[in-house]
């Protein structure tokens, strides 16, 4: 006998039977906005209408689908059918990037031995990365450690602050001098006659002072 096989589809309803998102997870810098799409399913459902709501609105607020980043945080977006309440999420994570670093001093005068402690301010005020990344453009006349200068030897050196994110520099000239602190003679007294002469010999301390020139007088 023959055989045959009869099919029998359910007549679709016309209810909501989910929602998904474009996107699961997102980055956005402060300010920047992104449009979430959600899809109702099945796409013949009767009521699409959905509502949208952020976790944290602090960090980014939501209106029809349209993501905007407030301030870095963290939020979860979800959007809900109106029929079901079938719900799908997309985490946002928000961040402010640096957009430049200044320093408190352009040019700085240090003696040898000296050091000298520069502030670098980080723009904005409420950047994610404020890391500054310092270096010297001559160690042997000054070096830096966490914005602290120490005057090595006479000479002149760009003292620079870099941003590690960004890379945003701010520099500051530092020379560098060697200052006498004293002078002093071979002899201290001497016993000569007429007609007779001898030389002084004066030395300048330290020995790598900048400036050696004397003048003597009688």
């Amino acid at each position: 006998p023959a055989k045959s096989t009869l099919t029998v589809e359910k007549p679709f309803s016309g209810h909501v039977e989910g929602v998904l998102l474009d996107k699961t997870e997102a980055t956005l810098v402060k300010g920047e906005t992104l449009t979430l799409t959600a899809t109702v399913m099945p796409e013949a459902a009767t009521n699409k209408n959905v509502t949208w709501t952020s976790s944290n609105e602090a960090a980014a607020t939501v209106a029809n689908g349209v993501v905007t980043a407030v301030a870095s945080g963290k939020t979860t977006i979800t959007v809900k059918t109106e029929e079901g309440e079938f719900t799908a999420t997309c985490a946002v994570t928000v961040i402010t990037p640096v957009t430049g670093v200044t320093l408190d001093k352009s040019e700085a005068a240090l003696t040898k031995g000296q050091t000298l402690t520069l502030v670098a301010t980080v723009a904005p005020a409420e950047a994610d990365n404020k890391t500054i990344i310092w270096s010297s453009s001559n160690e042997a006349a000054a070096t830096v450690t966490n914005g602290v200068v120490k005057a090595v030897a006479s000479g002149k050196a760009t003292i620079t602050a870099k941003t590690e994110d960004g890379e945003f520099t701010a520099t500051c000239a530092v020379t560098v001098t060697t200052p006498v602190t004293g002078v002093e003679l071979d002899k201290t007294e001497l016993t000569l006659t007429e007609g007779d002469t001898e030389t002084l010999t004066a030395t300048v301390v330290p020995a790598d002072a900048d400036n050696m020139n004397v003048t003597w007088s009688s």
